[in-house]
């Protein structure tokens, strides 16, 4: 980062922080169950991707990771003006984000590759049976990126949030690793099941441990953390794939997982959502560990369902779609309960 860029970004980010401030302490009353005075917008700031402000993945973040922090800041200095907008959240974040999705794949040995900017990887050729616990101290992506998050820690001087990598949940991972396999085990060889995915739950929690040791807990956020900000303390895990599974196998392989790993948080936290998940709202409305859930694309249009189907005193995010718009969330809430991943200004 120039001297130049780091001026800006000193100089935007005080300006910034008295609406980060407004804002942040809005969701934190949320999660205390008080009602907002009017919507709750999070929208982390564009910077020519999708969503959130991550910083560019050129240079590589584990191979060049000075190189890409001074990308990632100039970056932000670039769009620092946005940050300090009143009615929107926009969150500045550093994302350590090796292989996406894929990067508890990565410990475990699974060949991870980029094709076309999209991570890949393959499954592991062993049995499920044979599924060994990897020695993630010893995994050069594991260190690297460990390393990666003290650099940004150290660089940043705690002024803007640092999210771990996807540490993404037991289910997803295991079936990165073994397909369609894993399910088949589920039905028919269902200790099998049990033992591969204790595992992933385990090297799950090992990261979860891991990056809070380097992160402190004011700025730690979990993955995507610029449109799905909590405040500190509150785990995330995904739940894309819990759609592949009956409520009865979700209760009986994976509520028990997914609840573990939120416990490793002071307070309860959020799972993410992305496709058909209806048949589990009464587990998650039964599980203390679950405070939030974070709704989009699929999930988001069965908005109606999670309102009216989890507890009062749980939030949901969600981005609207071409059928959940913005005025059927809020005709159906009020704003209350609700945190609109979106900008103010597109209704």
């Amino acid at each position: 980062m120039s001297l130049r860029d780091a001026s800006r970004l000193k100089d935007m980010l005080q300006r910034a922080a008295p609406a980060w401030s407004v804002h942040a302490r809005r969701i934190e009353a949320l999660y205390r169950g008080e009602a907002p005075d009017r919507p709750i917008y999070l929208f982390g700031l564009m910077a020519g991707r999708s969503h959130g402000l991550w910083g560019t993945n050129e240079p590589d973040m584990l191979g060049e990771p000075e190189a890409w922090l001074d990308d990632v800041f100039a970056d932000m200095a670039a769009h620092a003006p946005d940050a300090s907008d009143p009615q929107t959240f926009r969150p500045f974040v550093i994302e350590i984000d090796p292989f996406g999705t894929h990067y508890i794949d990565a410990l475990f040995g699974a060949p991870v590759r980029y094709h076309e900017g999209q991570a890949w990887s393959e499954e592991l050729p062993c049995e499920l049976a044979d599924l060994q616990m990897p020695d993630i101290e010893a995994n050069p992506v594991f260190r690297a990126s460990l390393e990666l998050a003290r650099m940004a820690v150290e660089r940043s001087g705690g002024a803007v949030w640092i999210a771990n990598p996807v540490l993404s949940c037991p289910i997803n991972i295991g079936i990165n690793l073994f397909g369609g396999r894993l399910l088949e085990a589920m039905v028919e060889r269902p200790a099998e099941a049990h033992r591969v995915l204790a595992i992933v739950t385990e090297v799950i929690a090992r990261c979860m441990r891991a990056f809070a040791d380097v992160i402190p807990p004011e700025i730690r956020l979990n993955s995507v953390g610029a449109v799905r900000w909590a405040p500190p303390g509150r785990g995330f895990i995904d739940g894309c794939a819990t759609h592949l599974v009956s409520a009865r196998h979700y209760r009986e392989f994976l509520a028990p997982l997914d609840a573990a790993l939120l416990a490793e948080y002071p307070l309860p936290g959020m799972i993410h959502l992305c496709g058909a998940h209806t048949q589990h709202i009464d587990a998650w409305r039964d599980m203390p560990e679950l405070a939030a859930v974070q709704l989009n694309d699929r999930a988001a249009d069965d908005f109606e369902a999670y309102r009216s189907g989890l507890r009062h005193d749980q939030i949901v995010y969600i981005t609207p779609t071409a059928d959940m718009t913005i005025e059927r969330i809020l005709a159906i809430t009020g704003g209350q309960g609700v945190v609109l991943q979106c900008a103010a200004d597109t209704r």
